[in-house]
């Protein structure tokens, strides 16, 4: 039987992660955060991104808005676009080791639910607060749960990228609330690994308690890639928030 060794979340995946994001269109996504900044930034406004993963975005907005640093906890992910120049920093978002002050902090593609408890997401958004210039706004987007339920019953698929392949075994157990993907890799020399993903489908109403909590207010609460109002029937939404100065 072959082996197939455990890995940690983002670290085998990158081998084949711009081929499993092949169905998501980067380009509507980098325009709808731009969108976002266009109203609460300037040319000259600094940004962080968390999440980052291959700096795909980070790329395109930083051709925007130079003053921009890019994030992620795996350095696997960050290390597979070696041509771009933009400034990389690996950490996790519950340990953000800037001294400096940022106008725009965002975080994308649902990566807010991989944090697993209240506790980390008090945690990351006390990290936000700390780190938020006066004026400046933190944006991200949440799955909810309409997003999951398609996928009570296991679905799997199989695709090959850049010579590794991988098969994904996604399912959402409702009752715990919690999404998992799983997924098993095959890199290019014969290696196996496998890697499980879980991420938090927290209800809606949670996230403007524990922001407020944290000392910040929701300034805008999108229905994902709109400008109308998110609600709990959503699939997916888009914070906008900022310091309560009250």
């Amino acid at each position: 039987m072959p082996v197939i060794s455990e890995s940690r979340i983002y670290n085998k995946l990158s081998y084949v992660y711009d081929g499993l994001m092949k169905s998501v269109d980067f380009n509507v996504w980098t325009r709808y955060i731009l969108d976002i900044a266009k109203i609460n930034a300037t040319k000259n406004s600094s940004f962080l991104e968390l999440a980052a993963g291959t700096c795909r975005m980070a790329v395109k907005i930083n051709t925007v808005y130079p003053d921009l640093i890019a994030t992620d906890f795996s350095l696997p992910m960050m290390q597979i676009d070696k041509k771009n120049s933009l400034k990389k920093v690996c950490c996790s978002m519950l340990n953000l080791p800037f001294k400096t002050k940022f106008d725009f902090i965002y975080c994308t593609f649902d990566s807010i639910n991989y944090l697993q408890t209240k506790k980390e997401l008090i945690t990351l958004f006390s990290e936000i607060e700390s780190l938020l210039d006066g004026d400046g706004v933190f944006t991200f987007d949440a799955s909810l749960e309409n997003n999951s339920l398609e996928f009570t019953e296991e679905q799997v698929t199989e695709d090959k990228f850049d010579g590794n392949s991988f098969k994904r075994i996604n399912c959402y157990d409702k009752e715990k609330r919690i999404h998992t993907n799983i997924f098993y890799i095959k890199n290019a020399d014969g290696k196996k690994y496998k890697e499980v993903h879980k991420q938090k489908i927290y209800e809606f109403e949670t996230y403007f308690n524990l922001i407020n909590k944290a000392g910040l207010l929701v300034k805008e609460c999108y229905d994902g890639f709109t400008f109308s109002d998110g609600s709990p029937e959503s699939e997916r939404v888009q914070f906008i928030i900022g310091k309560n100065k009250v």
